[in-house]
């Protein structure tokens, strides 16, 4: 094993460099060292390196959060897991103290640190992490498979608060991975009709070879028109998964329907009747990372329920990294997975 890795650090503002840099070391009894096999570029990577940024990011730092790979060297304390264990990482290290995580709240923890975002991540070919944040995974599931397990952990987050029933009526506003994702856990689910909303004609057109049929330009025609048409009332579920959109969201909410608010975009500032929400007597959920939820997200990935390979539209190494960035940030691509 060398003593120097390539690896890609985000250096301020615009600047994400690839160099070498050290092989990182365990330092802790209860830390595992992971030989990272694939990962997938988040928005929030490409957030990070726009410029103003759409989500800060600590200088130096190893950028990468969406992983799979193997252990390949263990802290004296850690006995859940074993050297050649595949396994898939929680990148938010909660604290385990504060009050929010004695409440089994781990995703408000008040000293959560980030991996890939505030301590180095995994656009490396090895990575260090407590091990309570990994989660073995079945050998069986592909490789590329496994690095959805971070989005899929959040978004069973999401839908564990909706709870979504045989023959309902669901809106997926925002069509990218996670809004892909959603739409595919409704289906998984029952839903009488997942109807996809977003403006760009490369991510409806992906939606339609998904297999989503119901799929809108907000930007061409009437959105509201459109779901009530589909519906007759509104939807009983709406996703935002913009993170901009949620006056939009509460008008084709039916009376008594749900909301579930995932996108994050710190820019929007939303305006909206707070009777509107009042008098239909919505319930608005705020869905933030994964909450307990990587065991069945690793049970999801590994009953292959979902057609992952369908979301992936490029394949990288990670010398093209800037490439895939690029490409997200202009909307020319779904999923992007880099192998290191």
């Amino acid at each position: 094993m060398t003593d120097k890795m390539l690896a890609a650090v985000f250096e301020g503002v615009g600047k994400l460099e690839l160099k070498d840099v050290p092989v990182p070391q365990i330092t802790k009894p209860d830390q595992v060292k992971i030989e990272v096999e694939a990962i997938g570029i988040c928005g929030t990577d490409v957030h990070i390196c726009s410029v103003p940024p759409g989500y800060i990011a600590t200088p130096g730092t190893i950028l990468g959060h969406e992983y799979v790979g193997r252990i390949v060297e263990l802290g004296k304390s850690v006995s859940h897991l074993k050297l050649g264990d595949r396994v898939v990482v929680n990148p938010n290290d909660y604290c385990g103290t504060c009050v929010y995580c004695q409440n089994h709240l781990p995703t408000l923890c008040e000293n959560i640190g980030a991996i890939g975002i505030d301590v180095d991540g995994a656009y490396a070919k090895y990575n260090v992490v407590s091990g309570k944040l990994a989660f073995r995974i079945d050998d069986s599931v592909p490789i590329e498979h496994g690095a959805f397990a971070e989005m899929l952990a959040d978004v069973v987050n999401g839908t564990n608060k909706v709870r979504v029933q045989p023959g309902e009526y669901v809106v997926v506003i925002g069509a990218g991975p996670i809004g892909q994702l959603y739409a595919q856990m409704f289906k998984a689910s029952g839903a009488g009709k997942v109807i996809i909303a977003d403006t760009s004609p490369y991510r409806l057109e992906y939606s339609r070879k998904m297999g989503f049929d119901l799929v809108v330009n907000p930007l061409e025609e009437d959105l509201k028109e459109f779901v009530m048409r589909e519906t007759g009332v509104g939807a009983d579920v709406v996703v935002d998964a913009a993170g901009s959109v949620l006056p939009v969201a509460v008008d084709i909410a039916r009376k008594g329907g749900k909301v579930v608010l995932f996108g994050v975009n710190t820019h929007a500032k939303a305006e909206l009747k707070q009777s509107e929400i009042t008098m239909k007597e919505l319930q608005i959920f705020g869905s933030w990372l994964a909450n307990g939820t990587f065991p069945a997200a690793v049970k999801v990935l590994e009953s292959r329920k979902l057609d992952l390979d369908g979301l992936i539209s490029h394949k990288i190494p990670l010398t093209d990294l800037h490439k895939g960035i690029d490409m997200l940030a202009k909307r020319e691509a779904m999923k992007i997975i880099v192998f290191p």
